[in-house]
């Protein structure tokens, strides 16, 4: 089995080089590119007055416990009076009088200013929550954690590592991770990952749910920072990504010797280390390896924003197989709102097709930058790399790669994406998306269980595939015919409610463990618009589509529907609100990227398969797949085996 530490994690998000150095007995390797460190003698802090404090908070049966208890219990008001009190009297003033001697003089400034935004956030967890009773509160700190992580390359990986403190909030239901960092928030994208990595943990090990609080003690504005629940379980994939990647380093150092490990992706971090003059000698694999289009553009970025006066810092950048991430956290009183501004300046300075993408992530902003030179990728390509993720069912199909290489899977049976809308312009990929569809349903399930419809005004997007034997009928072409299919589906799935009714099933996958197949029944439309055009069918397909949106799950009965309008006279409000899965390819404008996904950004994207999705789902893009050939033989294959 593999291991890590929480800490060897983090090391290898900031280097992987920094975590190689460390587990060949490096001196010191934790400490590079960490930044500055002010006067808070933070050790002493943590050791010496939170930790010991948290710990008799939540035993209760203490007299420290009893003491402050007693304090909020007659307090009339807030409680930062009393809070700000009992922290100076009962612990600040007894490590000064036992250890001050040896602290400089701004280091016990910083220690009396951490001591404050500690009793602040204590004061705002008790008023937020109404809940003053102090053992329901604190919950052990300190607690050694240890849970299997499944990164999607199906290779899991045994994580431990020890939180500092555990509040919980009795009204929510939830637990509240509360880190305390030294110095001010230069470190946040690395804290963020911390503290995601710990609910990750908590999760596993609890089953409950966690947000966190984040306490950087020497920032005097705005010193704590807060995600919830949904931010944390979010970035899921990039701790999952950062769990893989410290074992990868693992495996080369321990297995072959530690050739071609990739450096930081940050400037900052090599700009700090002390081994930045030799990393490339002890651990690098040829200039091959590390092409430096993404270094030079991440540099680009910074100089460009700098000369306009926008101060940001650079975080690194992903690699994606279409486009490149960048990530740069703005520094004090930059706005994003002003790096928006600025994007047709970065367009022009990267050379790039399209202005870049420019959207906030947990702990940073990321600016999608088209790379120079791509490789096509393919269906096989996505299906092989996803195999370990796909889900069961036999209604799922590859929806595209995400940024790191993951493959993301639409499973029609979720209620979450029961059915699908697809918006782009001319050129953007809507038609090879469906037929990417298409085929991965067939190559996912036999004909007997799945039918797919296909509907096809332009005559031209599903010729190769009218031998498909999953087909339920003729690729259809005219308005009245798709009418016709699209009827005959609702009156399908209604009679399909009725046996869910007598056989006491909730849907139709648990009605075949039981009774004889139900196949899912899938209905792809390429260009919905054109089918509208005439008033006599416009009504009645509206009604049909809206339909199966609303009920089409339960019944297996699915719906994907394209159009290159992508604007609220096609997209109804009705119809758009029972279609939960939307797909936003490039469009001409940033309405119609709302139309499709409520928010702006698809106008940004640079074509041929490159999209956001989104609906029902939080809002990622994605590479999707193109369709050989081959990947049609092998559906056919898949059929007759």
């Amino acid at each position: 089995m593999n291991k890590a530490s929480v800490s060897e994690i983090l090391l290898a998000a900031r280097c992987p080089r920094l975590l190689a150095y460390h587990l060949s007995g490096g001196a010191g390797a934790w400490r590079q590119g960490r930044g500055g460190a002010g006067p808070m003698p933070g050790k002493l802090f943590h050791d010496e007055l939170a930790a010991p404090l948290h710990q008799a908070l939540s035993s209760g049966d203490n007299q420290l416990c009893r003491e402050l208890q007693e304090s909020l219990d007659v307090s009339s008001g807030g409680y930062r009076p009393q809070i700000l009190a009992f922290l100076e009297r009962r612990c600040l003033l007894p490590l000064l009088r036992e250890k001050g001697g040896s602290l400089s003089s701004e280091g016990i400034l910083a220690l009396a200013r951490g001591v404050e935004t500690w009793g602040e956030l204590i004061d705002r967890f008790l008023s937020s929550t109404g809940e003053t009773d102090l053992t329901r509160v604190f919950h052990d700190p300190e607690r050694d954690l240890e849970a299997e992580l499944h990164p999607r390359d199906g290779e899991p990986v045994q994580v431990r590592g020890r939180y500092d403190s555990l509040l919980f909030d009795v009204s929510a239901g939830e637990g509240v991770l509360l880190e305390f960092k030294g110095g001010t928030r230069g470190g946040f994208p690395e804290a963020f990952l911390q503290v995601a990595l710990y609910a990750m943990l908590v999760r596993e090990t609890t089953r409950v749910a966690v947000r966190a609080m984040i306490c950087h003690l020497e920032e005097e504005e705005t010193p704590v920072t807060e995600y919830s629940a949904a931010e944390l379980e979010a970035a899921r994939e990039d701790v999952l990504a950062a769990v893989r990647q410290s074992r990868e380093v693992k495996r080369r150092v321990v297995e072959e010797g530690g050739s071609g490990i990739e450096p930081s992706r940050s400037p900052q971090v090599c700009g700090e280390c002390a081994y930045a003059s030799r990393c490339d000698r002890d651990w690098g694999g040829g200039e091959e390896d590390f092409p430096d289009e993404a270094g030079q553009g991440l540099e680009t970025i910074v100089d460009v924003l700098q000369s306009l006066n926008i101060g940001v810092r650079a975080e690194g950048y992903i690699n994606g197989p279409r486009f490149i991430r960048y990530k740069i956290l703005p520094r004090k009183g930059t706005t994003v709102r002003k790096l928006l501004n600025k994007s047709e300046d970065l367009q022009i300075a990267l050379s790039s097709p399209v202005p870049p993408l420019i959207r906030t992530q947990a702990g940073y902003v990321s600016l999608d930058v088209p790379k120079q030179n791509t490789t096509p990728l393919t269906l096989r390509d996505v299906w092989n790399r996803g195999a370990e993720s796909r889900p069961a069912s036999r209604a799922a199909f590859p929806l595209g790669m995400t940024i790191e290489g993951e493959v993301e899977w639409a499973d029609l049976s979720d209620p979450t994406m029961t059915s699908v809308l697809v918006g782009g312009t001319a050129g953007s990929g809507k038609s090879v998306f469906l037929r990417a569809a298409a085929v991965g349903l067939a190559l996912n399930a036999s004909e007997r269980e799945l039918e797919l419809t296909l509907i096809d005004p332009k005559r031209v997007s599903f010729t190769d595939l009218k031998d498909l034997p999953h087909l339920a009928s003729n690729v259809l072409m005219e308005s009245g015919e798709a009418l016709e299919a699209l009827e005959s589906l609702v009156e399908t799935m209604e009679e399909r409610y009725r046996l869910l009714e007598a056989s006491g099933e909730a849907d139709v996958t648990e009605y075949n463990k039981r009774n004889p197949l139900l196949p899912h029944q899938v209905l792809l439309i390429d260009e919905y618009a054109d089918l509208i055009l005439d008033r006599e069918y416009k009504k009645r397909l509206e009604t049909s589509v809206q339909r199966l949106g609303q009920k089409g799950r339960a019944a297996g009965v699915h719906l994907l529907l394209s159009t290159q309008r992508p604007d609220a006279n096609i997209i109804t409000p009705a119809i758009k609100a029972n279609l939960q899965l939307t797909v936003a390819l490039k469009v001409t404008n940033s309405s119609n990227s709302r139309v499709i996904l409520n928010e702006a950004g698809a106008e940004r994207l640079v074509g041929y398969g490159d999209m956001l999705v989104g609906g029902s789902v939080p809002v990622q893009r994605l590479q999707g797949p193109l369709v050989t050939r081959e990947d049609i033989d092998a559906a056919f294959a898949h059929s007759n085996s």
